[in-house]
Order: C-alpha cells, then structure tokens, then sequence
C-alpha cells in the first residue's frame, strides 16, 4: 500500500533538511513526499524546491498565503496519491524503518490506524529522552474506537502524546478526507485524533519510538502558555472532545487529568508574570474552582 508522507513546512530551515534526509533513508520504498509550504519567509521554500529537483518522490506545494499548519495538513491529504497517510513535523525527523514497521502492522492487523511512541530531544541542552525499553520494543496493543478516544495512559505503556500529535500515526487516507483538520486554530490534533480514532474500526499501538520530537525549539507555536492562544483554544479543544466523546457514547472524564494539569500549569505561569487581571487568568480559576468543588462533592 502506498504511503503519501505529508510534511507541513513555515519557516524551519535549520532543521529540515534533517527531517527530510530522515525521510528519504526509509526501507520502506513505496512512498511519497508532499513538502507543503506554508509561504515560508526563510529559505524553507527553497530547501523544498532542492529536494523536489533531485528525488522524483518528492513533490511541493506552495501556499499563496500563510494559512496554517491545519491548512497545510488538509491540502497535503488532498493531493495525496498514497492509500495511507503519515504526517510528520518539519522539523522533527525519523528513523529508517519508521515507515515500514508502521506499515507491516497495519496490514498485519487490517487495522485502520497505527500510532507509536516517541522520543525527546531538547534542543536547549540537545539531551535525547527516550520512551521505550529495549525489551519492550514492538510489543503491540489492539484498541477498539472506544478504547483509543479514552486516550488510557494509565492502562497502557504509551503517553498521551501518542494519541493527540497527527504526527507518530499512519491511517487510511479516507479518515482524513472524513475528518479534516479545522483551520485557524491552534489545538486542532486532539480534536482530529479523536474523530478519527471514533470513525476507525481497529487501532494499533505500536510500542517503537523510532519518531524524534524536537522540544525547547526557539519560536516553536508550543512555546508559552496553552489557554486561549487562538481563535481555537486548549479550552475549546477539551470541549470539542467532550462533545464528541457524548455523542458517540463515551465517557469524556478521560480528558479531566490532563485538563486539570494544563491549568493548573497555566495559571502558575500567569501568576508568575503578573498577569491575573486578563480573560486568560479568570478562565482559569472559573473552571479549577469547577473541578474542585466536584472533587469535593463526591
């Protein structure tokens, strides 16, 4: 089955000639390479063109106008010729066999999705975290719709990264094209993940961190405080899922940990930099207080 890696690109020419390369080593061969750029101010574009001249299974897409990573995804998936797709970031990079292990479990499995862990690398103190053991690599976990959406990090040896990031997940073309991403808003992965985990048949957990995520990047969009950040915010995201979670007969109090979590991290941050006079600072408290006072009733 052909595979169309999709790689949104805006302004990461320091590090994507890296993901690229990474990109063009796989032994899985029968893929190919949609660099769409998100009319990128540095020398991405060209870095994009370069590559597309001298590998046929390359091609590029230039937005006309900065429009985003959800935009740059979806058109990626539009113009896709593979049958599955994998996403990954512009400036994170993979190992050779990243593709064809991903590929040999879904069809192994007839699964519609496959997700995988990760490792770290902080690009501040350029240390390497690395998820999986040894021993433990490979190991594979089958999860129905249900059990994928409740995203369970406590019954199973994957973070929950593993199953908000579009990246680490390689799934049938079809999903995407049902369940584009939303455009113009910051947090749209969890929200995609979710749908897509909803509308799959059969899951898999591949238990491989052959993806590197790069951490502590210089204008990274991750940077900063996560509430109310776009025309999307986290807060928003956790309602979308919510929704969707009631609607398909799930139970949504599998997101209270990590909201909880983002919080409670927020509203340190705010504090810390005086800034509790904001919209930002009183969303924050409205719903710990919410959470708290449930805690406290049961």
């Amino acid at each position: 089955m052909k595979v169309s890696v999709i790689v949104p690109v805006h302004n990461v020419a320091p590090y994507l000639e890296q993901c690229v390369e990474s990109i063009l080593a796989q032994t899985f061969t029968d893929f190919e390479l949609l660099l769409v750029d998100d009319k990128s101010t540095d020398d991405s574009g060209t870095i994009c063109d370069q590559f597309a001249q001298a590998y046929p299974q390359v091609r590029v897409i230039h937005l006309a106008e900065q429009l985003g990573v959800s935009v740059a995804r979806n058109t990626g998936v539009r113009n896709a010729a593979g049958e599955l797709i994998s996403f990954i970031d512009s400036d994170d990079f993979v190992r050779e066999d990243y593709l064809a292990a991903m590929v040999e479990t879904l069809t192994t499995h007839q699964a519609d999705i496959v997700f995988t862990e990760f490792n770290l690398l902080d690009e501040q103190s350029k240390l390497f975290y690395f998820a999986v053991k040894p021993e433990e690599k490979g190991q594979v976990y089958e999860l129905t719709s249900q059990e994928a959406a409740a995203m369970p990090d406590d019954q199973l040896p994957f973070r929950h990264g593993c199953y908000v990031h579009p990246w680490g997940k390689l799934a049938k073309k079809e999903l995407y094209l049902q369940h584009p991403f939303l455009p113009d808003q910051y947090f749209e992965d969890g929200p995609n993940s979710l749908r897509l985990f909803l509308a799959a048949h059969k899951i898999i957990g591949l238990l491989r961190d052959d993806y590197t995520y790069r951490i502590n990047r210089p204008q990274a969009i991750t940077g900063g405080t996560k509430i109310l950040k776009g025309k999307m915010d986290l807060l928003q995201a956790f309602r979308c899922r919510a929704l969707d979670m009631l609607a398909a007969g799930g139970d949504p109090t599998s997101f209270q940990a990590e909201l909880l979590h983002n919080l409670q991290t927020d509203a340190a941050k705010l504090e810390a930099t005086n800034q509790t006079d904001g919209k930002e600072y009183k969303e924050v408290q409205w719903l710990l207080g919410l959470m708290e006072r449930r805690c406290v009733s049961k």
